[in-house]
């Protein structure tokens, strides 16, 4: 699926109208079952869907392992859908799903309950224990944050997308684009989730504002290093404090802010 669409649009330029073409970011609405019950409709690129949902599962606390995904069917422009539907089993059905519909698609009261909830005898978010590594060397966050723009193909034609990257201390392993980055990072975490990759020695270098339910994601995922080219919110910088991740914004190719950290880096 391509995930940019050409439109013949009016650009005023100098004066005067004149047609051009231009790329749009492709929009296409999500709707995630879960045991029958409707959980959230979200807008994505449609990129990489299975990814998606079992990163935003396990985000929200209703997974724990790719294990507990037992059924998973992805439905695209099917009779009666308009989009994207997937159909998820998962073992169980954890208290906070009986009943739930959400119409947004970042999850944010999923995300707040799974921070204190400790369903089924599973650990919540605040007795998730983050890495001490990976041992971070500044000069080399310069370079994945270059490396991150170097990869951004897609925003550069489109300017309509947020990009995610998973990160060693060293390389990029893993790089993607939706138009949010709730997704993006989401999309990530499922893949590492279902394809078994491991990311306790892992970062996130990405883009976009990053707002406490972003860190509540790196933590639930047990990543120990959160760096975006963009600021952080207040809640984020005292999220990020209270478990320990180290929080990183404003990177640019020569210099970033330094939110938190409790000793991963080192010069």
């Amino acid at each position: 699926m391509d995930p940019n669409i050409a439109f013949a649009i009016q650009e005023y330029r100098e004066g005067t109208l004149r047609t051009t073409r231009v790329n749009a970011i492709r929009e296409i609405p999500l709707r995630i079952v879960v045991n029958g019950r409707d959980v959230v409709s979200m807008q994505c690129t449609g990129i990489e869907p299975r990814f998606l949902v079992a990163g935003y599962l396990f985000s929200c606390g209703l997974i724990e392992t790719a294990q507990d995904i037992t059924a998973m069917d992805v439905t695209e422009d099917g009779p009666g859908i308009t989009g994207i539907e997937v159909r998820v089993e998962i073992r169980g059905t954890p208290a906070r799903l009986l009943g739930m519909s959400l119409t947004s698609g970042m999850g944010r009261d999923l995300l707040a309950q799974a921070e204190t909830e400790t369903p089924e005898g599973k650990p919540g978010l605040a007795r998730i224990p983050l890495p001490a590594e990976p041992y971070l060397r500044p000069e080399k966050i310069l370079d994945l944050v270059r490396e991150l723009h170097a990869r951004s193909t897609l925003y550069r034609l489109t300017r309509g997308c947020h990009n995610s990257s998973l990160c060693t201390a060293e390389d990029m392993l893993l790089f993607r684009s939706d138009i949010g980055r709730h997704n993006a990072i989401d999309t990530i975490v499922g893949q590492c989730l279902l394809e078994n990759i491991g990311l306790r020695d892992k970062m996130i270098v990405s883009t976009g504002r990053i707002a406490s339910e972003i860190v509540h994601k790196a933590v639930r995922a047990g990543i120990g290093v959160y760096v975006s080219v963009a600021v952080a919110t207040s809640q984020a910088v005292e999220t990020a404090r209270r478990y320990d991740l180290t929080l990183i914004g404003n990177a640019t190719e020569d210099t970033f802010w330094v939110y938190n950290d409790p000793g991963r880096l080192f010069s």
